[in-house]
């Protein structure tokens, strides 16, 4: 316990060091605004004591609405303090390994992410070039890279020189190089310039595999790789459609979105009950790992797994935006694992 301790306090004092000043004002104008103009300077205040007393950010103040919650709803929300407590209960560190690098995921999950690639690291300029010429455009990224970042486009008949391309990737450390996802006419319908995002959450209980909940990001713009940006987020019910309002960072709530003009009213989506079943089977493989964020997207062949996180994110989930629900992601872990929450040594848990 002393080390998640330790752990804690330097989180919250990095979180401190690395405050985004514009961005926290802008948020508290917008729930300043939300609220009847209510003091700036005391919702600066309730942010300070929030996150004082239970480990919250400004970012995830706003998204849960913490201004209007009570205490007995406080406690069923997670927080940056808490979430790192949640995951060394359920996730076995031994493992997370697996997660962890890109090529050893794909090796280990080669069944579930349904598409070619080729290992930088195990293979020769030769056999790189002998990939190439099997696909017309292929992504190279950094095995450990987050957020998008270290990710490039190649359209291979463009490619001059494919002996400086494989020197480029492994200067770069791009050593994982995939074949591309062609994304479902249904999702390029709302935008066709990335393979958007849909993340699912599983948890496992008793050798069974539980959804805790979805959502799909989506690109605002021309991107042609999902960001960590203001993009646009919606949940899926088993049959397909729009569960929740559709919403961007700021709460900001669209009808259709801004590039395509696709209604999201009109969005039906065939394979999500097969995307959510595909995440339960993967989630069995690696048990030890109970608790994970899969990135799915669904590409013309059905749902195929991007990748899976250890670290699956809570924020958008306790978004009040998105379901106008008045409690937090804590709930949903509780609602399947029960008292064994209590393990957590969580002190909002009663």
């Amino acid at each position: 316990m002393g080390d998640i301790m330790k752990y804690e306090t330097k989180r919250m004092l990095k979180k401190i060091k690395s405050i985004n000043y514009k961005k926290m004002n802008k948020i508290v104008n917008i729930i300043s605004e939300n609220n009847n103009n209510k003091s700036k300077l005391y919702i600066k205040f309730d942010i300070f004591r929030n996150f004082l007393k239970r480990g919250i950010g400004y970012t995830d103040y706003f998204r849960g609405d913490y201004i209007n919650l009570t205490n007995e709803e406080k406690n069923t929300y997670v927080t940056a303090k808490s979430f790192y407590r949640i995951m060394h209960y359920l996730n076995n560190y031994d493992y997370v390994y697996i997660f962890h690098d890109k090529l050893i995921f794909n090796k280990f999950f080669k069944e579930y992410i349904k598409r070619d690639y080729i290992n930088l690291k195990k293979c020769t300029v030769d056999q790189f070039k002998d990939f190439l010429d099997k696909h017309d455009v292929v992504f190279a990224k950094d095995p450990v890279g987050e957020c998008g970042h270290g990710i490039k486009k190649i359209e291979v008949a463009k490619v001059k020189d494919k002996d400086k391309l494989y020197e480029e990737f492994i200067n770069n450390k791009q050593f994982l190089v995939e074949e591309e996802i062609i994304q479902s006419d249904e999702l390029n319908e709302i935008n066709p310039n990335v393979v958007n995002s849909f993340r699912v959450v599983t948890l496992i209980k008793d050798g069974q595999a539980y959804i805790l909940n979805n959502a799909l990001r989506v690109n605002q713009d021309k991107a042609n790789v999902i960001g960590c940006t203001n993009d646009l987020y919606f949940s899926f019910a088993e049959d397909g459609t729009i569960d929740s309002n559709v919403i961007d960072d700021y709460g900001n709530v669209y009808e259709e979105h801004p590039l395509t003009g696709k209604k999201f009213s009109e969005v039906k989506v065939k394979d999500v009950k097969e995307a959510f079943e595909l995440c339960k089977k993967a989630a069995l493989e690696v048990q030890e790992v109970r608790y994970v964020g899969w990135d799915v997207a669904f590409s013309n062949k059905g749902p195929v797994i991007v990748e899976g996180n250890e670290y699956p994110g809570y924020g958008i989930f306790q978004f009040y935006k998105l379901k106008n629900k008045k409690y937090g992601h804590l709930k949903e872990i509780q609602d399947v694992i029960g008292n064994e929450v209590k393990n957590m040594n969580l002190k909002c848990v009663n």
